[in-house]
């Protein structure tokens, strides 16, 4: 065997290009009679999760509802036609994945 044969290679996925720094989305002052979004990927434990971080925040804010949403996959991104209408629904947004 020779010393080609024994080589292992490494790929890296990870993107190259420079990105800039990331934007956080713009925050409302308050989230007082704000409507709450909750973006599932459907991860095992993600809608519980995002449940959980909702039942928090009403304790501390006086949230007006909450609107819930599972994209369906966490392999692929969600459709930009149900992201749309999940955005319309809500004034923020909590996006979890768990395990």
């Amino acid at each position: 065997m020779t010393n080609l044969e024994k080589m292992l290679v490494t790929l890296d996925p990870r993107d190259e290009n420079e990105h800039g720094p990331a934007l956080l989305a713009p925050r409302p002052p308050t989230l007082n009679g704000k409507t709450l979004g909750l973006l599932s990927n459907n991860k095992p434990h993600s809608e519980e999760l995002l449940r959980m971080i909702a039942a928090i925040m009403k304790e501390m804010y006086d949230i007006k509802g909450t609107v819930e949403y599972n994209k369906g996959s966490h392999q692929w991104p969600a459709s930009s036609e149900a992201l749309k209408e999940f955005a319309a629904k809500c004034d923020v947004a909590i996006h979890a994945t768990a395990e």
